[in-house]
């Protein structure tokens, strides 16, 4: 009977430790989401560190041809975003495609980014050389813009060695900071 008692004791002190490591957990976990989903508000024109790259976003307008003088697709207008980028890593890289989103523009396709010393299309960014760059997405023509954008800067961050390979790389970090930016009506990029 001693036994029983002992044992039916032991069960019910270690259901009740279970339950008081979950809720900690839980609550923990609320904490930490809490913290994750306050993003800092940043000036335009103001240089965001975001892991791998520098970004100092300057203007956006809407487009009416792209920067190398090509049309812009039937049936949709471009938004033009005008930055700063720099790589700070050591190698040349092209993985800059998902640093800028458009937090408040519904199905926002990935941006085309161009060269704005020579109009041409980005490929690889050379490190620690800043280039003046004009980010491009193409949106439906009814699509209704806000009046101002509210960009999010994506950050990544550096891991000697990674879970999979056991190789150094870049990997997605969230959102660094975000940038209240109004959009310009004027058309930008109408000169040839």
């Amino acid at each position: 009977m001693r036994k029983t008692r002992k044992a039916w004791l032991t069960r019910v002190l270690a259901g009740i430790g279970g339950l008081l490591a979950a809720a900690i957990s839980l609550g923990y976990s609320l904490y930490e989401q809490r913290e994750a989903d306050v993003v800092p508000k940043v000036e335009v024109g103001r240089p965001v560190e975001a892991g791998r790259w520098n970004v100092s976003i300057a203007s956006s307008a809407i487009g009416t041809v792209m920067p190398n003088g090509a049309r812009i697709s039937p049936s949709k207008k471009a938004i033009v975003v005008d930055m700063v980028l720099e790589n700070i890593s050591a190698e040349s890289s092209n993985l800059y495609g998902d640093l800028i989103r458009l937090a408040n523009v519904p199905d926002a396709p990935k941006p085309q980014y161009y060269l704005k010393r020579d109009r041409s299309i980005l490929w690889d960014l050379q490190p620690r050389m800043p280039e003046a760059v004009s980010a491009i997405w193409e949106v439906p023509e009814t699509l209704v813009l806000p009046k101002v954008l509210q960009l999010r800067v994506e950050g990544t961050f550096f891991k000697p060695r990674d879970n999979l390979y056991s190789a150094p790389g870049w990997f997605p970090s969230g959102s660094f900071a975000e940038v209240a930016l109004p959009l310009d009506a004027a058309a930008a990029g109408a000169e040839p």
